[in-house]
């Protein structure tokens, strides 16, 4: 399984657009790995997670042929994680050439909030209509809390994460070959039923919500300190593989820091701080 970070930014791009706080500040004179787009992974160059409003330009600068994308799984529908304008530009009315078949997989109450962002960009398209589906190439698959589903060589689980319940926003364990990812980005927390569905999975590489530092939640994500507990349950349930790699994704301003301190310290607590353009083989 090849992993491609294509960004690893919260709401906004990292840093923040207006803001001159020390963080920010110091990120535009380090360039580099403080830069951050908005988060989104792909794997094996054909799955994205979140077709977010970087995801496209993010695999142009890192030489990912995007027509070649076969699966689309949407964590849920918030703006930084989908982008209504990419989509639309499938449809024939932008000449696009050469169109591959799309498969999507997401919640209902996501599906219905990106059709609306959809319709704000092209008001005669619908997400559920065959019609669209036939003309944009792709078919809409809906999955809930629970929920497995066998992708050809892919196996996708779905989890609730409690981020957004009006749009039922899920978290994913994506399985490859006997292994497993956990893509746990715009995680509120892990209920007990969630962990009962994690507790079956022997986990290969883990990408946790950080985006906000320790002492700084203001709601719907997760923090560091929050992280370190999950980590510590996962260790000491043997949920985690031995050699299973731990990342801090969706990072804000709010409490974090430039990437090398918060390696540093991430570190100290058996995981690392996920970069734009990292790329992971497992």
């Amino acid at each position: 399984m090849k992993i491609k970070v294509l960004g690893t930014a919260a709401a906004t791009s990292m840093p923040l657009g207006f803001c001159n706080c020390d963080v920010c500040k110091k990120a535009r004179q380090n360039g580099g790995k403080d830069i951050r787009k908005r988060s989104s992974i792909i794997i094996n160059d054909e799955m994205l997670i979140d077709l977010g409003p970087d995801s496209i330009n993010a695999c142009n600068i890192y030489g990912i042929d995007t027509g070649k994308i076969k699966y689309l799984i949407q964590t849920h529908s918030h703006s930084d994680h989908f982008d209504g304008g990419h989509f639309v530009t499938r449809w024939s009315e932008y000449a696009t050439k050469n169109l591959n078949h799309l498969d999507i997989y997401c919640s209902y109450g996501t599906a219905l909030d990106m059709n609306n962002w959809i319709k704000e960009n092209e008001p005669s398209l619908d997400l559920f209509k065959e019609e669209c589906k036939k003309d944009l190439k792709y078919e809409l698959h809906i999955i809930k809390h629970g929920d497995i589903e066998k992708i050809n060589d892919y196996e996708i689980t779905a989890i609730d994460s409690k981020h957004d319940e009006r749009i039922e926003s899920l978290i994913y364990i994506i399985s490859y070959k006997e292994k497993n990812l956990l893509y746990g980005t715009d995680l509120l927390k892990i209920t007990e039923e969630a962990w009962k569905i994690i507790d079956n999975y022997k986990l290969d590489i883990v990408f946790l919500d950080q985006t906000y530092g320790e002492g700084f939640n203001n709601g719907g994500h997760l923090d560091e300190s929050e992280i370190k507990k999950i980590i510590e349950y996962m260790n000491e349930h043997g949920i985690t593989t031995q050699e299973a790699k731990i990342y801090a994704t969706h990072i804000s301003h709010e409490g974090n820091n430039t990437h090398e301190i918060m390696e540093a310290k991430a570190k100290l607590s058996g995981y690392s701080i996920a970069y734009d353009g990292m790329e992971i083989n497992i």
